[in-house]
């Protein structure tokens, strides 16, 4: 387990796009990456894009971000309209220097792959107690999902879309994934962040997800309200880390959620060969 968990957790957060993908950049800032097939494919739009050998930049001739999404726009519905960007999902994502500096752009989630860019989410562990042992409920995406179908995920866990924080997107994706009321998901607390850096086919998966811990009562059961999770399971805590051993059965970002939560609390020991190198790799 020591070697595998390493291994995943490194190959999951600590990609470094600069050996294979060219840097896409926004007004003097580096907002993403791309393949270079995908950066021909933006050398249609010449008014938008200066493409070179050493990287893409956007057109310094915008006035303003609503401007430039405006012009992104037009790119990603013509890329998706040829079946080049998949996985439409009629959702903004608002890209920038950081997450609370003013915004580059807002584009189409379904592009963020490609365009490499920063992204940023919230996922909540649902942890319980059950005759005075720990357990986990974890969500099992649903067979319908673009990315990682049918495997385990997070109880809640959702993209931050353009205007939501990380809280409102707690609120909002508490309910809707597993049926958590206000009052019930205000027990939920901030538990810091972990960073998700990985190829992927489409280019490059960036994201840093808000972490949030609750503890939930013994009699929650959790009921999904929008189709997205197939089904939950409560699994204690030392299962969960026999689970772990096979990685490759959750989706990334839960795994690395679940380890970061798993090693704040104690049940991932310090006296691992890894532990170190656990908390180096995961963190922003």
């Amino acid at each position: 387990m020591l070697t595998s968990l390493k291994n995943f957790v490194e190959a999951a957060s600590t990609f470094d796009p600069s050996d294979s993908l060219l840097p896409f950049t926004v007004e003097g800032v580096l907002a993403g990456w791309v393949k270079k097939s995908f950066a021909e494919r933006l050398t249609d739009w010449p008014e938008y894009f200066s493409i070179r050998p050493r990287g893409v930049g956007m057109t310094a001739h915008f006035e303003t971000a609503e401007h430039r999404s405006a012009a992104l726009a037009e790119v990603v519905e013509s890329l998706a309209t040829q079946q080049v960007i998949l996985g439409w999902r009629g959702e903004l994502v608002t890209v920038a220097e950081s997450f609370y500096a003013p915004p580059l752009f807002h584009i189409e989630r379904a592009a963020s792959r490609y365009f490499g860019l920063s992204v940023y989410a919230t996922h909540l562990n649902g942890l319980t107690a059950r005759e005075g042992q720990p357990y986990m409920w974890l969500a099992r995406r649903a067979e319908s999902k673009h990315v990682d179908p049918l495997k385990l995920d997070n109880i809640v866990g959702g993209r931050i879309a353009r205007g939501y924080s990380p809280l409102e997107t707690l609120v909002k994706e508490g309910l809707e994934e597993a049926g958590i009321g206000k009052d019930l998901i205000g027990l939920a607390r901030a538990s810091g962040a972990v960073r998700c850096k990985r190829e992927v086919e489409e280019g490059l998966h960036n994201e840093v997800i808000f972490v949030h811990d609750i503890i939930l009562p013994d009699t929650f059961t959790p009921e999904n309200q929008d189709g997205e999770v197939a089904s939950f399971e409560c699994v204690p805590i030392v299962d969960l880390l026999t689970k772990l051993d096979t990685p490759s059965q959750f989706s990334v970002d839960a795994a690395l959620v679940i380890v970061d939560c798993l090693l704040r609390r104690g049940y991932l020991h310090s006296d691992r060969d890894d532990y170190l190198d656990l908390i180096h790799a995961i963190r922003p």
